[in-house]
């Protein structure tokens, strides 16, 4: 039966926590014997450590957590920094990161910077005073083409202090772990590979910014491909639904217009969707939409997007393996790359003749 608070004179009076000491008068043993018994020391006999976790049990303790990470300089807890946790990318990856590392006995501790570069450097901090083990980083610094000196000196002189892996970014010259990647250029060189099988030779590029890696990487891809595009095939608009919209606009008001449009996010893809709706323009029949990241979105849309899967299971193992390997001192690769997968839905179909 669970125990409920004492009223007295209409305030609640709650019955003091227990302590070792009352572990240790209860089960009969010393204090000492009771520390080292949560200590996971082995150095105890099988009789008493049984008293004691049965006056545990009966006493309903619960072990300080504070006092047990200054006792073995270990929390047992991970960091992790993103952007924007609205963001379904974000969303699903923390997911896969949040069960990976209880199922590996840590908890997560999450620092959303609503893409702030200001909170980011507070919540960087924040993780060092917490004592995590390690940080978990995405987005933000890790992704930007010209961070200042000041941040990476602030990141470097973190560095000192705990591990840091870096997912779907990196910061060169700064002493991470890793740099743990999905393959994102492998994956847009799939998808336009297969816009070309299904004879789309005139492809526009929608979304992204110029100050993010990750748009910048997977632009390149598409110049490979499509070298003598027209300029307004090239919209770098933003990451969200307004920015897709608003990039499908611009395009058809080209003097040529593309037979498919290949976008940096799923996000930016509905957008399309939507400003295709509008125009009376059929998806896939009259124009071919490809999405990147495959986030639950992609599935739900009409018609649903053939998109570019992270492999988000197997990216989150992988860098939660390389952070917990640095914290348990033993070596990792500097950099890490994640196949990505292409899954092909309905708003893609061969182009007409």
């Amino acid at each position: 039966m669970l125990q409920q608070p004492v009223s007295q004179g209409g305030l609640f009076i709650r019955k003091k926590a227990p302590t070792i000491y009352d572990i240790a008068q209860r089960a009969q043993v010393s204090v000492a014997t009771v520390s080292r018994v949560l200590n996971g020391k082995n150095t105890v006999n099988s009789a008493l450590r049984s008293r004691v976790e049965a006056a545990m049990n009966e006493l309903r303790f619960r072990p300080n957590r504070v006092a047990q990470t200054l006792y073995h300089h270990r929390s047992n807890s991970i960091g992790c920094i993103l952007p924007d946790i609205v963001n379904p990318f974000f969303a699903q990856l923390f997911l896969q990161l949040e069960v990976g590392a209880f199922e590996r006995g840590y908890t997560m501790i999450m620092g959303n910077t609503v893409s702030t570069r200001e909170l980011e450097r507070t919540y960087l901090r924040a993780m060092v005073e917490r004592q995590v083990d390690g940080l978990i980083y995405l987005g933000g610094l890790t992704n930007a083409i010209h961070p200042s000196e000041e941040d990476l000196q602030m990141l470097q002189d973190l560095t000192e202090r705990l591990p840091i892996v870096t997912v779907n970014g990196d910061l060169p010259g700064v002493n991470i772990v890793s740099s743990v990647k999905s393959e994102e250029a492998a994956g847009m060189r799939a998808m336009l590979e297969h816009l070309n099988h299904q004879g789309h030779t005139d492809v526009a590029f929608l979304g992204g910014l110029q100050d993010v890696t990750n748009s910048i990487e997977k632009l390149e891809v598409y110049k490979e491909f499509h070298p003598d595009h027209p300029t307004e095939w090239v919209q770098l608009t933003g990451l969200d639904i307004g920015a897709g919209a608003e990039a499908l606009r611009r395009v058809f008001q080209a003097a040529q217009v593309p037979t498919a449009v290949v976008c940096i996010n799923d996000l930016v893809a509905a957008g399309a969707l939507m400003t295709a709706r509008e125009q009376g323009i059929n998806v896939p029949q009259d124009l071919s939409i490809a999405g990147f990241d495959d986030i639950f979105l992609a599935q739900i849309v009409a018609p649903p997007l053939s998109t570019v899967n992270h492999n988000y299971k197997e990216l989150a193992r992988i860098a939660l393996d390389a952070l917990l390997s640095s914290i348990n001192g033993q070596p990792t690769e500097r950099s890490i790359r994640v196949p990505t997968l292409l899954v092909n839905r309905e708003s893609i179909a061969m182009r007409k003749p």
